[in-house]
């Protein structure tokens, strides 16, 4: 029987990839935010919902591009940092975690280096909501490394070690093991 948790037991939603949005600043620095908040659409665009006074959204806002990674227990400390301090706050905060990055050859936009997938995007629209703004964005490239390529070259998304977000416990938990084939499982009933 299932127990009734009132409309707040939902939070931020159900476990998400943790993801890196990286834009450059004005000066050229680089800013990094930390995102669980993201889908492809049945368009094949990005979705990112992200906080309007955010400097990740005013960057986007006038760079019109923006990398977003998946996040790897490597990268995890610097990733919970940059989601705890604010780009407007601390300006530097990229720079005191040590992390590098390197300049996309698609978009206006900042590769963090280490992380096993990158998607590099160009701002297609952003619709403004009361606390949150969606940004639609046209996905430019998808790279990975090559560690985390299955045999025929597709990503195998158990070797890239993605870390995900859990409200409901609110902590960040790994992506356990492959469970099924979608669109096969279901064939028994067909």
């Amino acid at each position: 029987m299932l127990k009734n948790l009132g409309p707040y037991a939902f939070g931020f939603g159900y476990p998400m990839p943790v993801l890196m949005v990286a834009t450059y600043n004005d000066d050229g620095t680089v800013n990094v935010m930390n995102l669980h908040e993201a889908m492809r659409t049945n368009a094949g665009d990005l979705a990112l919902c992200i906080g309007p006074r955010s400097k990740t959204h005013a960057n986007v806002e006038k760079r019109r591009a923006f990398t977003v990674a998946l996040v790897n227990q490597d990268l995890l400390a610097q990733v919970d940092y940059w989601g705890s301090v604010s780009g407007r706050n601390v300006p530097d905060k990229f720079e005191r975690t040590g992390a590098k990055a390197v300049k996309s050859q698609f978009v206006d936009a900042p590769i963090i280096e280490g992380s096993p997938l990158v998607i590099e995007c160009q701002l297609v629209e952003i619709a403004h909501g009361t606390n949150f703004s969606t940004v639609l964005a046209r996905i430019v490239n998808v790279a990975a490394d090559a560690s985390v390529l299955d045999q025929s070259g597709r990503v195998d998304s158990l070797k890239t070690g993605m870390i995900l977000y859990d409200p409901f416990g609110t902590s960040y938990v790994s992506l356990g093991q492959r469970v099924g084939t979608a669109w096969g499982e279901g064939k028994k009933f067909m």
